[in-house]
């Protein structure tokens, strides 16, 4: 539960959030995270040095400079923009005409501004943006895109930095010689997961060599210990398949004729897996147990 927690407040959660995703409510929720910031108070200081550094220079970056430019964190609270027609017009000497349209300042948005800013609550604001609306005056308000960018910059830093470690490890399983020669094959990345294909009986020494190349990928760089758990099996998602398989064939007797036509309509609706794959699932999770 507390990695779930971790997580919730490292992208931005409220309390409010956090109390539907945990089941709790929201004061239990603000007790959780007051003692998770109490017990790790550089975590929080991490956090708002990251919103400080975004807000000045407009972007963060992982640990290898890799940037998320989050220009909205840098906006006002509010824009208050004059829309109305009034304009003036300067004469030109030398071309004997009036020169171009040029706005007048109009004082009412520092009015506004300022009324915007010492505002309390929703209700009082909307009645402001009303009448600034009847003078001629757009309020917006910014609050929303700030705050979501107060979130992705930690967020950015957190999930695009994890993101990175993931790229690189993959780059160094790929170019290990030790792998290859075990006869293994990168095959994609899911998230922080990397999955592979090796001969069988190379499985036990590929997710050996695999796990600490995985869990000092970036050791150069971020000394914090790593864990890497290795599972080897015949087919991805294989315990998913057997729970889905056991449904399908339940009281079915294998090499019945229904046997192989619900065989045959799981390798078309599911052409991810071969025939020898479906056997091995079949008789391995169903009837062998």
């Amino acid at each position: 539960m507390w990695k779930h927690i971790e997580l919730l407040l490292m992208y931005g959660r409220g309390t409010a959030s956090i109390a539907e995703q945990v089941g709790c409510s929201v004061p239990e929720a603000q007790e959780i995270t007051n003692d998770f910031f109490n017990s790790f108070p550089k975590v929080k200081k991490w956090m708002d040095e990251t919103e400080k550094s975004a807000k000045e220079k407009g972007y963060v970056e992982d640990f290898w400079g890799r940037r998320r430019r989050l220009p909205d964190i840098q906006l006002p609270k509010f824009t208050v923009k004059d829309v109305s027609k009034n304009t003036t017009t300067e004469f030109n000497p030398l071309l004997y005409c009036k020169g171009l349209s040029k706005k007048q300042e109009n004082p009412k948005v520092k009015q506004y501004e300022n009324l915007c800013l010492s505002s309390t609550n929703r209700k009082e604001l909307e009645q402001i943006k009303k009448r600034a609306l009847a003078d001629g005056i757009e309020i917006t308000n910014n609050g929303g895109k700030i705050a979501q960018a107060e979130r992705q910059s930690v967020n950015a830093r957190v999930q695009g930095g994890a993101s990175t470690m993931s790229k690189i490890a993959m780059i160094k399983v790929f170019h290990s010689k030790e792998l290859k020669d075990l006869g293994f094959r990168l095959l994609l990345q899911v998230h922080d997961e990397l999955i592979g294909e090796c001969p069988r009986g190379n499985e036990e020494k590929v997710a050996e060599v695999l796990t600490n190349i995985m869990k000092s990928s970036v050791e150069d760089k971020i000394p914090v210990p790593f864990k890497c758990d290795a599972s080897i099996t015949s087919a991805w998602y294989e315990d998913d398949y057997s729970n889905m398989y056991l449904k399908i064939f339940k009281d079915v007797e294998i090499n019945s004729e229904e046997f192989q036509k619900l065989k045959q309509a799981v390798l078309i609706e599911h052409c991810e897996l071969n025939e020898k794959q479906l056997e091995h699932l079949l008789l391995t999770f169903i009837y062998n147990n």
